[in-house]
């Protein structure tokens, strides 16, 4: 499959008119400076909806942030939510490491803003092919250099997938396999291959020890989420269920809550396993405040809007 190469920076942080602006970074998640700004602008992938998408720059206004294809490490902030705290800090801090960047300080009430980054910024490029709805270039992400040009095509194989930080955070077993319906079969199995590294290692890597996505895990309330190692995509939609006021107290009608929105809640996934389409509410179960997937994380291929 060929995707668009682009070299650039990792970069942590950057002044702004009055002070500096720290990034927060989580396991899969980091902020990139093109090299030449003009080719990533010119770079319009159409979406699922059949509409040119753009990369969207952040208030330096040189940088984009990027969303690591294939993965999803545990959410360390979202929107003023986490999982579980050392694992999600861990996935952080191994991603950058790989990244390059030796060491790194936090401010902020969380410790979850750069502060400082020793070396900065870090050389980097990126193969990418999609731009998600955020504005986030989806990219295999690979630290140092390429004597690839600048904006060219490469056909991405499962050799040089397998350098990439990507598939180095998956065989650390700091992330869950993330797949979306348009990543070819090939570098899926790769992935896939990455994250079993990890979860069949004696003993298990990283969140696989704690991980509750299949077995299930009793949740009652937002706090208690906030404890669990579990799917991300489900702790997302668990969280924005507990932070709604007109949800009930237990998980009673997260099934219905799913299903009122189906176009923001109620993602669409193909089950690998039956080859068949079904929504969320299709694939979770629950049993009085307890919750699990009916199918593994890597059975579960989301199909993109």
């Amino acid at each position: 499959m060929s995707y668009k190469l682009f070299r650039g920076e990792f970069h942590l942080f950057y002044q702004g008119k009055t002070r500096q602006i720290g990034s927060e970074p989580d396991g899969d998640t980091i902020w990139f400076q093109p090299n030449n700004k003009k080719l990533l602008e010119n770079f319009t992938p159409v979406g699922p909806d059949g509409r040119p998408r753009k990369a969207r720059f952040n208030g330096s206004n040189v940088m984009v942030p990027l969303r690591f294809e294939g993965i999803d490490s545990l959410e360390l902030h979202y929107q003023g939510t986490q999982q579980e705290d050392t694992l999600a800090r861990a996935a952080r801090d191994f991603m950058l490491k790989e990244a390059g960047f030796k060491l790194v300080t936090y401010s902020g009430a969380k410790l979850t803003v750069v502060k400082t980054a020793t070396p900065h910024p870090i050389k980097g490029y990126i193969l990418t092919r999609s731009i998600d709805p955020h504005g986030r270039i989806v990219s295999f992400v690979f630290a140092g250099t390429t004597n690839r040009p600048d904006g060219s095509d490469v056909f991405l194989d499962t050799t040089i997938l397998k350098t990439s930080l990507n598939a180095k955070i998956a065989a650390a077993g700091h992330a869950y396999p993330l797949f979306y319906r348009d990543l070819p079969v090939d570098l899926r199995n790769q992935v896939l291959t990455s994250v079993k590294q990890a979860r069949n290692a004696s003993p298990k890597r990283g969140i696989w020890p704690k991980d509750t996505s299949t077995i299930g895990a009793t949740v009652k309330d937002l706090a208690g989420l906030q404890k669990l190692v579990l799917w991300p995509k489900l702790f997302r939609r668990l969280s924005d269920y507990f932070r709604d006021p007109s949800k009930p107290t237990s998980l009673a009608l997260f099934d219905t809550w799913l299903k009122a929105k189906p176009d923001d809640r109620d993602d669409e996934l193909w089950i690998a396993s039956i080859a068949a389409a079904q929504h969320l509410h299709n694939v979770v179960k629950v049993t009085g405040n307890k919750i699990s997937l009916k199918y593994a994380t890597e059975d579960l291929i989301i199909i993109p809007r």
